[in-house]
C-alpha cells in the first residue's frame, strides 16, 4: 500500500471492516451478491476511499479500504451500510421483504481493525520515545 496524498496530508490508513446482515441471514448471494459489490465500489470511488480488497460471503462482507484521515472508520461504514441498504431494498424488495420483515439490512453492529505497512505500535511508540531522546540537550533559544 503506498502513501497516499491529500491537500495538506500525506497519510497511510487502512481499514479491515467486517460486517453482517440482520439476523446473520444467508442472503448476500447471487445477482444481489453482485449488485452489493457494484454498490459498495461505487461508493467508495466517489469518496476517493480505496479498496484494497473486499469480498461478499453470504453471510458477512469483508472490506480492506484506505480512507483520507478526515474520514473516520464510524463514518464510512455508516455511508457504506446506509447506501447499500437503501439501493438493495429499492431493488430486491420482494426477496429481502421475505427475511428482513422490519426493514433493516444490516446488523447494528461491525469490526474495524486498523492496518498500515508493516508498522506496529511498539514501533511507533519506540520512534516518539526516540523523538523525546533527540531533544534532550536541545536549546531553542541557541
Amino acid at each position: 500500500m503506498k502513501a497516499r496524498r491529500g491537500a495538506h496530508t500525506v497519510y497511510r490508513l487502512a481499514y479491515h471492516f467486517v460486517w453482517i446482515p440482520r439476523y446473520r441471514r444467508a442472503i448476500l448471494t447471487g445477482s444481489l451478491a453482485m449488485r452489493l459489490e457494484e454498490l459498495i465500489r461505487e461508493i467508495c470511488a466517489e469518496r476517493e476511499w480505496i479498496i484494497e480488497a473486499l469480498t461478499v460471503q453470504p453471510n458477512h462482507v469483508h472490506m480492506f479500504v484506505s480512507c483520507p484521515p478526515r474520514d473516520a472508520p464510524a463514518t464510512v461504514m455508516n455511508v457504506v451500510k446506509s447506501l447499500t441498504a437503501r439501493e438493495l431494498f429499492t431493488a430486491y424488495r420482494t426477496q429481502l421483504r421475505r427475511t428482513h420483515w422490519g426493514g433493516k439490512l444490516w446488523a447494528d453492529g461491525y469490526y474495524v481493525g486498523s492496518a498500515g505497512d508493516h508498522v506496529t505500535a511498539d514501533l511507533i511508540k519506540r520512534y516518539i520515545d526516540d523523538q523525546d531522546a533527540e531533544l534532550e540537550g536541545f536549546d531553542p533559544s541557541s
